[in-house]
């Protein structure tokens, strides 16, 4: 496969790889990120249509907000941008113009998925620097049990370790500011947090 090919044509589609590039840090990681999303794709589409058609808007609100930040990890500004803009009228509470933009949304977020299915049709990539879902859930548990016993120095290392599992980077910003909690004694503030993380793992 010719990755700067593929990139060029993403990019003659509208897809900011540059950005992505900014997100992820290296081509491998990208290239990760791109197949991710569209492994995904099904699952987080059924979700959206899920909370529309039950009238979930506190559930739309939190789908919309993990979608702007997974779209703009990949450089699909334009599916992020009308994600975003659902996700400022769902926290005031104006469902209606919430709701205006839905047929928008799924519009752009079926373009964006057509567009990545080369990827899916190749080997899955796992960068070295990543560790597993599975890995993540065990990390996960013994940070919850070393943060419950107050044991800061090891729960830094596996918040450490807990941070190379491919969580948007707003998850990564919100353990960055459990692991400031512990060198703080803050545990219960960095309990809140991490266990918010923990709950985005997914496989």
């Amino acid at each position: 496969m010719d990755n700067k090919l593929k990139y060029d044509d993403l990019k003659l589609q509208g897809i900011n790889v540059d950005e992505g590039f900014t997100y992820t840090g290296s081509s491998e990681k990208y290239l990760a990120a791109l197949q991710r999303f569209l492994r995904r794709a099904e699952k987080t589409r059924t979700a959206i249509t899920d909370s529309i058609g039950n009238e979930d808007y506190e559930g739309l609100t939190a789908q919309v907000h993990a979608l702007k930040s997974n779209a703009r990890t990949i450089g699909a500004d334009s599916l992020a941008s009308v994600a975003e803009a659902m996700e400022l009228h769902g926290r005031m509470y104006e469902y209606d113009e919430m709701l205006s933009d839905k047929d928008e949304l799924l519009r752009l977020f079926d373009e964006t998925a057509n567009m990545l299915k080369p990827y899916g049709e190749m080997e899955e990539v796992h960068p070295k620097s990543e560790i597993s879902a599975g890995r993540a859930e065990e990390v996960a548990k013994t940070l919850l049990d070393a943060v419950e016993d107050y044991d800061g120095e090891k729960a830094i290392v596996f918040i450490d370790e807990l941070m190379r599992y491919p969580f948007r980077f707003t998850l990564i910003n919100v353990l960055k500011n459990a692991r400031e909690d512990i060198r703080e004694y803050e545990y219960e503030e960095a309990l809140v947090k991490i266990k918010r993380v923990i709950s985005q793992i997914e496989d």
